[in-house]
Order: C-alpha cells, then sequence, then structure tokens
C-alpha cells in the first residue's frame, strides 16, 4: 500500500470516529427527527387531502396543509393536558396516600386463600407473613411521587423537545422531497432510482401502519374506559389511555396493561374504602381486558400488520420474537417498521436472491 493511500485511510478513519462521536454527542437531535417523521408520515394523509383543496382555482400551498396539520397535534396535546393530566395527578394521589394497613385487611381474604393454596401445594417458606411483606415491598410508592416530581423539574427540557419535533415536523411537511434532497446529496448516480424507490415504497407502508396503530391505540382505549366506566371502575379513561398505550408492546402489552388496570382499579376501591368484595370486581374487570385482547388479536392486529406493512402473521411474530430477544422492550416496538424498510431495501436491492423473493412477494 503507498504512503499517500495509508494516510488517506488513516485520514479516513479519524474522519469517520469524529463523526461516531459527534453523532454520539447530539443523539437526542436524532430521536427527535424520529419522532418528526413519525409525525410526518401519520400527518401526510391529511396533508394530501388539505393541498388538494382550491380556493378560487388556487390550491393551498404546502406550509398551510403543514401548519394545519401541526395545529391538529396541538389541539390533541391541549385535550390530553385538560382530560388526562387531572386525572393522572388524582391518581398519583390515591397512590401516595394509600393506608397499608388498610389494604392489608381488605386483601386478608385473598391472602388467607393463597396461604393455604400454597400449602395444598406443598410448597414451603411462604405463608401469611411472607405474602403480606411482598404486598407491602409492592406498596412502597415512593418512586411514583419521586419519579412526577422530576418530570415536573424538567419541564424546560421536555418544552424544547416538543418545539423542536413540532419544528422539524412541519418542514418535513412542507418540503416533501427533503429527504430525497439529502439522500441525492449521498448517493451515487447508479443508485438514485432504487433508493428513491425505497424512500417512496417506505413512506407509503410506514404512514399505513403507524395510523394503523393509532387506530389501535384509539380502540382499546375506548374499549377498557367504557367497560370500567360500566362497573363504577374509577378513573376508567386513564386506565383505558394507558392500557392502551402499553398495548403498542406486541403480546406482552395487553399483559401488563391488564396488570396494571387490574392494580389501578383495585387501589381506588381500596382507597374509597367502600368494603365491597374485591373477588367479583377483579373478574369484571378481566373480562373488559378480555374482550379488548380478543379484539386487538383477531380484528385489529390482522389489519394492521398484515394489510398495512404486507406479511405473514406468523412471519411477523417470528420477527418480533426474535427483536424482543435481542434489544428488550424497545426492539419489539420497533421490529414491524425496521423490519418492514429492510423488506423493502432487499426487494429493490437483492431481489435476485430466492430467499427475497418469498419475503418480499406480497410488496
Amino acid at each position: 500500500m503507498k504512503t499517500n493511500q495509508i494516510v488517506r485511510f488513516a485520514l479516513g478513519l479519524v474522519g469517520l470516529i469524529i463523526l461516531v462521536w459527534f453523532a454520539w454527542q447530539v443523539k437526542q437531535v436524532f430521536v427527535y427527527f424520529a419522532v418528526s417523521v413519525v409525525l410526518a408520515l401519520m400527518g401526510r394523509p391529511v396533508m394530501s387531502k388539505i393541498t388538494q383543496i382550491k380556493i378560487k382555482g388556487h390550491a393551498i400551498p404546502d406550509w398551510a396543509g403543514g401548519l394545519v396539520v401541526i395545529a391538529t397535534y396541538l389541539v390533541l396535546v391541549a385535550l390530553f393536558f385538560k382530560f388526562l393530566i387531572p386525572v393522572l395527578a388524582e391518581q398519583i394521589d390515591i397512590i401516595v396516600n394509600l393506608d397499608v394497613e388498610l389494604i392489608l385487611q381488605e386483601f386478608s381474604g385473598p391472602i388467607a386463600s393463597l396461604e393455604k393454596w400454597f400449602k395444598d401445594m406443598n410448597i414451603n417458606g411462604i405463608d401469611r407473613d411472607s405474602i403480606q411483606d411482598e404486598l407491602v415491598g409492592y406498596l412502597n410508592f415512593t418512586s411514583v411521587s419521586t419519579a412526577f416530581e422530576n418530570v415536573l423539574s424538567g419541564l424546560g427540557t421536555i418544552l424544547v423537545a416538543f418545539m423542536s419535533i413540532l419544528f422539524i415536523t412541519f418542514f418535513l411537511l412542507k418540503d416533501k422531497n427533503i429527504v430525497n434532497n439529502i439522500v441525492d446529496t449521498l448517493t451515487p448516480d447508479k443508485y438514485l432510482k432504487s433508493i428513491h424507490n425505497v424512500i417512496a415504497e417506505t413512506k407509503d407502508l410506514l404512514t399505513r401502519y403507524f395510523i394503523g396503530v393509532v387506530i389501535q391505540v384509539s380502540i382499546i382505549t375506548t374499549i377498557v374506559s367504557i367497560g370500567l366506566s360500566i362497573f363504577n371502575v374509577p378513573n376508567a379513561l386513564l386506565i383505558g389511555f394507558i392500557a392502551g398505550l402499553i398495548n403498542i408492546i406486541p403480546y406482552i402489552g395487553p399483559i401488563i396493561g391488564a396488570t396494571f388496570g387490574i392494580s389501578l382499579s383495585l387501589l381506588s376501591y381500596v382507597h374509597m374504602d367502600i368494603g365491597m368484595d374485591l373477588g367479583p370486581l377483579i373478574l369484571k374487570i378481566l373480562g373488559v381486558f378480555a374482550v379488548a385482547q380478543l379484539t386487538d388479536n383477531f380484528v385489529l392486529q390482522p389489519l394492521i400488520f398484515s394489510k398495512s406493512v404486507k406479511a405473514h402473521p406468523l412471519e411477523i411474530f417470528v420477527v418480533i420474537m426474535a427483536a424482543g430477544m435481542i434489544a428488550g422492550v424497545v426492539g419489539m416496538i420497533l421490529a414491524v417498521p425496521t423490519y418492514t424498510f429492510l423488506r423493502i431495501v432487499a426487494k429493490e436491492f437483492f431481489q435476485g436472491y430466492k430467499v427475497v423473493q418469498g419475503l418480499t412477494k406480497d410488496l
């Protein structure tokens, strides 16, 4: 290797290291950009409809359509703060001020049943005192209040992130070709057509996917909120909304949501000290979450995963499980959009391989 080649290689390596270091230092910006991309993709259909409207023969400009989409997001955020934040504050107050002795008294029956069941199963070392100690440990909610205080203290940072995301989202909506223009400057000419095809198809599929996820969250929230309201469960809307959000986590999300919902419901009832039998209440709440889960499994997920990203449910299941093993919950959430993008890239650049043909035949 000649001296000038060695120098060029060394300079290139140093430049790459500096670039990676710089990217890591400003990683928060990449997070903002990623969130903005999702918001822009979800706003594309609205943006398209608005810009097709003509007033006196003149089409509405892209900047005006972008402002309408941003205004819609602001209205949704305002509604969130108006309806859910007061309820959330009330629920946190209930949790922080729980009377542990009262809870142990209310759960004395279930604790006795658990103790008997462990004895019948010949499981030693677990008695009434150990069960109560575990329950008291779970009811140590000082971390909840601490976390809430940390959120309040970090409102300045949250506001900066919020405004940055809206700013980036607006320009992604306004300048439709901004991503293409960036890619054009970084891509060799012979690959430009293929890259543009990847970008266009990715936008279409991921737009449908993210809109489907929003619909999924909304429907699960509605089912759980209405169901819990029928049984007079306090803060039903908050529990439904949390269940809908957690449901984004594939497969284990509904289980976590149901556990969380039952816990909040029981704690609210105990706080009210109405002296009711908690067994039937638990069954009713489980029934509500079961209806939501069945609706999600047999209606929503097939429509969102199979129809929006054009992949077989079994294929999606394997991808999500593998992503979960590699990157945990975050991997499970990002599995479908990432897999969709990789399939589009493979279809465009590696169509000659039989495996790729099989995985991308529906795209």
